[in-house]
């Protein structure tokens, strides 16, 4: 949607597109970087039908419309909740939280509770794919965490399988600067599972 915004509220804007005005729900971090009323816009939307009801979501990238997108479809997640992940997190912060399993950051968002928090681990955790590559371009030593990931799936691993542990070891401080010694470290952490 490309328009002119004219009018900002707690949780939403009007965006006017040729002389239509449009209420746009937003996030709060979405707020927080609009230009000035009566600057053009461009927003990346989303239409949510419902029963009785039409609502726009709109973001100011693609990476947060898909992960919106993602969260929606969690059972018992709805729009608003959505919108305050997205007001905390950003898309690879998300991503790195739910692939930790920091289920503690979780509980710090508005409308998130302990059962919504393992739900959103559990039912996402799985679902690396795009959210992996980006946690891997934000992190530091990304290419070093790829030539790991790559050099485990020469051995057999699946990246879904060996990526949370790869991660939560290296906020742990506990992979080596060398490759090789990175990659016996995993493989001991995985036989540690094994025997549990």
């Amino acid at each position: 949607m490309r328009g002119n915004l004219a009018q900002s509220k707690a949780d939403s804007i009007i965006i006017d597109v040729n002389g239509i005005g449009y209420e746009v729900g937003v996030h709060g971090r979405t707020l927080s970087l609009l230009p000035g009323t009566g600057s053009p816009l461009t927003l990346f939307t989303f239409l949510q039908v419902l029963d009785n009801d039409l609502k726009l979501f709109g973001f100011l990238n693609t990476e947060e419309l898909e992960l919106f997108k993602t969260l929606i479809t969690i059972s018992g997640l709805g729009a608003r909740t959505a919108l305050n992940i997205l007001s905390i997190l950003k898309p690879e912060e998300f991503y790195q939280t739910v692939i930790s399993a920091d289920e503690k950051r979780l509980l710090t968002i508005p409308g998130i509770g302990k059962k919504t928090a393992q739900r959103l681990v559990f039912e996402l955790k799985d679902k690396v794919g795009k959210g992996q590559d980006m946690v891997i371009t934000a992190v530091e030593d990304g290419a070093m965490i790829e030539e790991l990931l790559e050099a485990l799936e020469a051995l057999g691993y699946q990246r879904s399988e060996v990526f949370p542990l790869i991660m939560n070891m290296k906020s742990q401080g506990e992979l080596a600067e060398r490759l090789e010694d990175s990659i016996k470290r995993v493989l001991r952490h995985k036989a540690l599972q094994m025997k549990k």
